[in-house]
């Protein structure tokens, strides 16, 4: 009877406040959704992974989903991942960063299914704190659960200096931005280990060239980076 009653009551609620697409505001029909199948799949432009980039030699390659587009749905969608606390759209943003990396082929030969850690790329306390949460690690428990890959433990990663927003900078002042920004806590537990990097939006890559230049140094294996846009 009480799981009638409650059932009920989710009826209800779900008449009265219907639970809609964080991106375009259509509703939704699944309680553990937050992104509709329209935005995933239609909404948002494929970024060309095909194009060579041009990579710093400790990054083993780059991945990205989609193309930033200022001002549009993607934008919104990233600012209220970042400032609005929800980390649910972060790991359903994840699931479907994982889906398409596995469907790429940037692996060759079923390397894809090597075991990989994870590296979100971390916070300082001081913002962290204001924001309440890592953006970069709520997708990348998305991808983990896509993939099946494990995720670094929080604090193994760390930002040691807290730096300005990169908006705004040009790419040599980025680069001197994040100048030895990040630390590896417990190196030996990155020692032989393949990592990828995990971010919200790829610009000229000062922050993750950073951080896979740390990580490299300890684990003498390139890196590599993944991110949901590029802008």
């Amino acid at each position: 009877m009480r799981k009638i009653v409650s059932q009920f009551i989710k009826t209800l609620n779900g008449i009265a406040f219907p639970q809609v697409c964080s991106c375009c505001s259509n509703q939704l029909y699944s309680d553990d959704r937050y992104i509709c199948d329209l935005c995933l799949l239609e909404r948002f432009e494929p970024a060309d992974t095909s194009k060579d980039e041009i990579l710093p030699e400790f990054v083993d390659f780059l991945f990205t989903m989609w193309i930033f587009d200022k001002g549009g749905y993607l934008q919104q969608l990233m600012h209220k991942l970042k400032y609005e606390f929800l980390k649910g759209v972060g790991v359903e943003l994840g699931i479907q960063l994982g889906r398409s990396f596995r469907q790429s082929g940037i692996f060759k030969n079923n390397s894809v299914d090597e075991k990989w850690m994870i590296i979100p790329v971390p916070l300082h306390h001081k913002k962290r704190r204001k924001r309440g949460y890592n953006q970069a690690r709520s997708l990348a428990e998305g991808f983990a659960r896509n993939t099946g890959y494990t995720i670094a433990e929080e604090g193994l990663v760390i930002r040691t200096r807290y730096t300005t927003t990169q908006t705004g900078l040009s790419t040599s002042e980025r680069s001197k931005n994040v100048k030895q920004a990040f630390m590896v806590t417990e190196p030996e537990k990155l020692k032989g280990i393949k990592t990828i990097i995990i971010d919200d939006v790829y610009t000229t890559g000062a922050t993750t060239f950073e951080l896979a230049r740390i990580i490299t140094e300890i684990t003498e294996e390139k890196t590599g980076i993944v991110t949901v846009a590029k802008a």
